[in-house]
């Protein structure tokens, strides 16, 4: 029966290379009597050779596409040769199924004791009732049976095999196939940012559980003519992966149709590669499936510069000495793609300046990517970013800065709000020894400290309700010093955005800076020894001729400032903070430039870093403001964001 099967599946696939493999759905073997050719795909799986691998689906999933839940029971698969076409057969069984009979529910397998083993006999043409005798495994479907070593009650459910680690090996068609449980720590792999020279590109893998993998990136022979301006390939467009093993032992693939270009977690593709697509191939391990994708676009050409370019040639001149008190730190707002409508029309949109192409997250993560290694390599080590979103942040920052021996500490923003802020560190030099946040409506609701806050805000129904309905959070990290044992104590935050709430701003700094104030404190007062600093950097969403700055930079601010008159019903009061605050990298004329023929914009300096007893020593400039408008405004084609960074070198 199997040569008949072969020679069925041989004539259906004979138009296909004999390196893809076609995926033998248990169901499709029971409604239909063939197994149609396998679609052209973007993403492909190739499994290991001679392993079986289990799995339990224990608590139901709903499947996006489908409005049902999947099931729950033991998962198995395995790629099996006859007549050297290659096989991959999949299925799920009810875990309280008895082992002698969990593939026959489903499928109408025959299932046979011999010399008290289990056999699982799989009837691929059941509805033709090919078998004429039951007992014959040699000619007919696939036998699956436990080795000789094994010991198992006839009344075992089918969950005995992932259950019972004594059983090691299943015999399939009589070769040896070693079990491998909870062998997927991978669900899927895409190439979902778009390849552009010279910048970086990274799959996105979504994982069951954490692993490390390696990668092998390939660039497509043949060139691609698809218009930049498509969000998606088209039908025409799409593309085969056709992966095998060159070497299996050695782990090294072959993709027809590519060639392989370089082996890492992330791949820079080179200006003579523009316009080909990229391919990856995702590797766990030797027990584990082999993951393929290729690219939704083909690689762009390279950017004649990136907004940054200047900074970082002035962070590579103005090198660091050795003197171990001296820190480059950065700040930079990096846009989060949560607040980017691009369903609406090009003239609608806020950045309608720009490109919908140039706006799309995965156009400007590869750039964004490019940035934060060429900031590194220059020495900087410690971040402070704004607008993160934290699915960018798994999939492509995380990993990305890990690659480079830098660490995150991201903090998320109240509510359902699914962006927040990050600490950025070179974890060679620094060490985590406190990250926490704190939703700063909650600070001023039980905190004795905000008690004048509380007051002023119940003055004004209106103002009460804006601020604690703001998700906003101050974040607080803590960073140890390896070598030299000083602590950096880090605040991060991003103010409320409305002009119209100045007054809400200045009260949201004031309860960031008295948390902040506190923990320093109690750090210093509890290890007075240690050399202690304090560092808060964020994007204030206020001008430098606005409250919040004179109020961090003076310790005061009266009940008669100006500001008050956001809102006529405030009762206000005279603000003190602890301690004056040094802003470590000045007022540059802009950080935001939104500014543009089409749409009213705005331009001015939002962003700063704030510091206690250490001193700014070097200000990097912002870049050349031909460069800035050269697309008419932020964000463009070389610019990831709205805003600009800010850097300075700071002695402690």
């Amino acid at each position: 029966m199997l040569k008949y099967l072969a020679g069925l599946f041989k004539g259906l696939l004979k138009r296909q290379p004999a390196n893809q493999v076609p995926t033998i759905s248990w169901k499709d073997i029971l409604k239909e009597e063939s197994v149609p050719r396998p679609q052209s795909k973007r993403r492909t799986m190739l499994l290991p050779s001679n392993r079986v691998l289990l799995w339990k689906t224990e608590d139901p999933l709903k499947e996006k596409d489908k409005k049902k839940q999947s099931q729950t029971g033991l998962n198995m698969m395995f790629k099996f040769t006859y007549d050297d076409i290659p096989y991959i057969v999949k299925t799920q069984k009810a875990f309280e199924l008895p082992l002698s009979v969990a593939l026959s529910k489903a499928c109408a397998e025959y299932i046979y004791p011999v010399n008290s083993k289990i056999i699982f006999q799989i009837s691929v043409l059941m509805k033709k009732k090919v078998f004429k005798d039951k007992a014959d495994t040699s000619e007919n479907g696939i036998s699956i049976k436990l080795d000789s070593q094994s010991e198992i009650d006839d009344t075992a459910s089918i969950s005995t095999l992932a259950d019972n680690l004594e059983i090691e090996t299943l015999l399939i068609n009589e070769a040896e196939f070693r079990i491998v449980r909870n062998g997927i720590p991978i669900s899927s792999v895409t190439l979902a940012l778009t390849p552009i020279a010279n910048q970086y590109c990274m799959p996105t893998i979504v994982f069951n559980k954490k692993k490390s993998v390696q990668s092998h990136w390939f660039v497509k022979t043949e060139k691609q003519k698809e218009s930049s301006e498509k969000i998606a390939p088209t039908k025409k467009d799409v593309d085969s992966l056709y992966l095998s093993f060159s070497n299996e032992e050695r782990r090294e693939y072959s993709l027809e149709g590519y060639s392989f270009k370089h082996k890492g977690e992330y791949f820079s593709p080179d200006p003579t590669d523009s316009g080909r697509l990229v391919a990856v191939v995702v590797d766990t391990g030797v027990d584990n499936p082999v993951y393929a994708a290729i690219s939704s676009r083909p690689i762009n050409e390279p950017l004649e510069d990136v907004i940054t370019d200047d900074q970082v040639k002035w962070c590579r001149v103005n090198k660091l000495n050795k003197d171990k008190d001296v820190v480059r730190i950065m700040c930079y707002n990096i846009l989060a793609d949560l607040y980017l409508n691009l369903n609406l029309e090009q003239n609608e949109l806020f950045f309608n300046y720009c490109p919908k192409a140039n706006q799309r997250v995965f156009y400007r993560t590869p750039i964004f990517l490019k940035q934060m290694k060429d900031f590194i390599d220059s020495k900087v080590s410690i971040f402070f970013l704004q607008e993160v979103d934290l699915r960018r942040h798994e999939n492509y920052i995380d990993p990305f800065l890990k690659t480079l021996n830098y660490s995150s500490e991201i903090s998320k923003k109240g509510g359902q709000i699914s962006e927040g802020v990050a600490v950025v560190f070179d974890q060679t030099r620094y060490r985590t020894i406190y990250s926490d946040s704190f939703l700063l409506a909650d600070l001023v609701e039980k905190e004795e400290v905000n008690s004048d806050i509380r007051r002023i805000l119940e003055s004004s129904a209106e103002s009460e309700t804006r601020f604690k309905t703001r998700p906003t959070i101050i974040q607080i990290v803590m960073l140890e010093d390896v070598e030299t044992g000083v602590i950096l104590v880090c605040g991060n935050t991003h103010l409320h955005h409305n002009p119209k709430d100045e007054h809400i701003k200045v009260l949201q700094a004031l309860t960031c800076v008295r948390k902040l104030m506190k923990m320093f404190n109690e750090k210093k007062e509890s290890e007075p020894e240690r050399k202690c600093r304090l560092i808060f950097g964020g994007d204030f969403n206020s001008t430098p001729d606005g409250a919040v700055f004179q109020m961090m930079s003076n310790r005061f601010l009266p009940n008669d400032h100006k500001v008050w008159e956001c809102d006529e019903k405030i009762d206000a009061e005279d603000i003190l903070i602890e301690k004056k605050m040094s802003c470590l990298t000045g007022t540059p004329e802009y950080t935001n430039y939104t500014a543009s023929s089409q749409k009213e914009g705005f331009v001015g300096c939002l962003d700063y870093i704030w510091g206690i007893d250490v001193e700014s020593i070097r200000i990097c400039p912002s870049p050349d403001h031909k460069k800035v408008i050269k697309y008419t405004a932020l964000p463009s084609r070389i610019s990831p964001s709205d805003h600009l960074p800010i850097i300075c070198d700071i002695k402690l």
